[in-house]
């Protein structure tokens, strides 16, 4: 980044400053908890991984358990159409048929002596033809029996871990992520003032709130940013909501945020935002423009033709330099000058600076500084016509007093800036 002003052209900060300065100075399962049981098993129903119109029906017999699990239906939710079994898995599947009478899926051993046993999983993927919009309710109802004939009294029943899942997740619903409008007549790119905060709601297969968590998280463009709570990329859940909140640490542009559940695949994607209060990217159609919070200065510069460009005004307050003689910045402002993805070629920033804040002075009077630095030490730059050699450094193309009085100077600042592309 690159800060520029008159009386002083700084970097700072990763960004380019630009100071100009008159040279004259210078969900959980749908279960009931039981009583402790010596027959204990779990059950899960979630999409299938990637497969919208598939549940995946998983049995698994408590490695405490002292029984085998021979036996179980699962029910599907009241106005489903089941299509057919299309894969049976687990460390029990050899054992086991799997077939559908209507809404239920039933699990049966073949032999007693092939029934689950205590740690072992079965499970089976299941097609959906119908029935899951509008449903009322997606929590799918679970039995389960010692039996393999799915017989017996009331005591050959199995108990359910209430921690089970017979809810499956269907969708998550990222609320838009807005882009900051100017909070001040200025902001310092790499010392945002804002913290960005991602919401995502997790829905069950008929759109009602499911209590989840789990979900991971993964970004496009966020390059550094810190991510809160944890320092990782994590939400944090509460009743089917989960909040992320992230800051970043440079200037960036079209960003994304991405929540996907691993078991399941089911994702959703953020809609595109940016972290800089202006910018201008290779996308847009015209050239990039911005001026400060009174109109007293503005700046332009051609669209890039990578990446994204961005310009931000400053207090010198802010930035300590000494620059030609002085520290006093034209405008008591210098000017942040932010590419990100390295151009690959020299670009030129024209600066405007109005005659309220310019004076009517000789233009060749004022001076422009530059940092690279954070602002530590500042440079005047020169002419660019005093230079012979190719590519140019940063240097001072034109300073002239345009229409009404301005004085207009133009930049031709080198790729290579400190803090491109997030470095």
């Amino acid at each position: 980044m690159k800060r520029f002003g008159m009386r002083g052209h700084a970097r700072y900060g990763g960004v380019a400053l630009v100071v100009a300065a008159a040279a004259v100075a210078v969900a959980f399962a749908a279960a009931t908890a039981h009583a402790a049981s010596n027959k204990p098993y779990s059950a899960n129903v979630h999409r299938t991984l990637n497969t919208p119109n598939s549940f995946t029906l998983t049995l698994t017999n408590d490695p405490k358990a002292s029984q085998s699990l021979g036996s179980a239906n699962f029910t599907a939710p009241a106005g489903f159409v089941l299509g057919g079994v299309t894969g049976i898995g687990g460390t029990g599947a050899s054992g086991f048929n799997v077939t559908l009478s209507g809404r239920v899926v039933q699990f049966r051993a073949k032999s007693s002596s092939q029934a689950l046993a205590k740690g072992q999983t079965v499970s089976a993927d299941v097609t959906v033809t119908g029935g899951i919009s509008g449903c009322a309710s997606a929590t799918w109802i679970v039995e389960a029996k010692q039996s393999n004939d799915f017989s017996g009294t009331p005591g050959n029943a199995m108990t359910l871990d209430p921690a089970s899942d017979l809810t499956p997740l269907g969708s998550f619903e990222i609320v838009d992520i807005g882009t900051p409008i100017a909070v001040a007549p200025f902001f310092t790119p790499t010392i945002l003032l804002q913290q960005y905060t991602s919401t995502t709601t997790a829905y069950d297969t008929c759109h009602n709130v499911k209590n989840y968590s789990g979900a991971a998280v993964t970004h496009h463009g966020l390059t550094g940013a810190t991510y809160v709570p944890g320092g990782g990329q994590t939400l944090s859940w509460s009743g089917g909501t989960g909040t992320l909140k992230l800051t970043p640490s440079v200037s960036e542009t079209d960003n994304t945020i991405t929540v996907t559940d691993p078991t399941t695949g089911i994702s959703d994607t953020s809609n595109f935002f940016d972290t800089q209060q202006k910018i201008c990217t290779f996308a847009d159609t015209d050239a990039c423009a911005w001026q400060n919070g009174n109109g007293s200065i503005k700046a332009s510069a051609p669209k890039p033709l990578t990446g994204s460009l961005g310009v931000g005004f400053d207090p010198v307050a802010n930035v300590s330099f000494v620059c030609g003689g002085s520290g006093s910045a034209l405008g008591d402002t210098v000017i942040t000058i932010a590419p990100h993805d390295t151009p690959t070629d020299d670009y030129q920033v024209t600066l405007v600076y109005s005659k309220q804040v310019s004076g009517t002075g000789n233009a060749n009077t004022f001076i422009f500084c530059i940092s690279t630095d954070n602002g530590l030490t500042f440079t005047q730059l020169q002419a660019c016509s005093t230079f012979s050699t190719t590519p140019l450094p940063d240097c001072v193309v034109d300073q002239k007093r345009v229409t009404g009085g301005a004085l207009q100077v133009i930049l031709n600042l080198e790729p290579g800036d400190p803090y491109v592309a997030g470095k």
